[in-house]
């Protein structure tokens, strides 16, 4: 247990508080021009000029045009799907980084304990020797 409140302070909390509300943001961002694209090509498809209403060619042709914009909306949210990813990895990086100090700061704090372990029991064992 204690070697995860070790793990909490070595995070660098700054950092990740600070980038927190921007990654939420993009992220809201993301979802909600998701909705809105898609009910705007939803309702936006007309048909192409010099096509009659009632002609089956303006059904296909509505049709194309609707997977044509659906398709379009779908390539920039797989982009901005990749910079909310993007952002996130490297948030995550950086918390990979703090880990890693911590993870070595334990095991220089071992060594120390150890050492200082084995100190304690030598002047111990010395005085001990002396007092007799």
């Amino acid at each position: 247990m204690a070697a995860w409140l070790q793990a909490l302070k070595v995070i660098p909390w700054g950092t990740v508080i600070e980038a927190a509300p921007g990654l939420a943001k993009s992220a809201r961002g993301f979802f909600k021009r998701t909705q809105e694209a898609t009910a705007a090509a939803d309702s936006a498809v007309v048909a192409p000029a010099g096509v009659d209403e009632g002609d089956p060619l303006a059904d296909v042709m509505r049709w194309i045009a609707t997977l044509d914009s659906r398709l379009a909306q779908a390539a920039e949210r797989q982009q901005a799907a990749a910079e909310l990813l993007d952002s996130l990895a490297a948030q995550n990086a950086r918390l990979v980084e703090a880990v890693d100090a911590l993870r070595q700061r334990a095991r220089a704090l071992t060594v120390a304990a150890v050492v200082l372990a084995i100190a304690l029991i030598g002047t111990i064992l010395w005085v001990a020797s002396i007092a007799h």
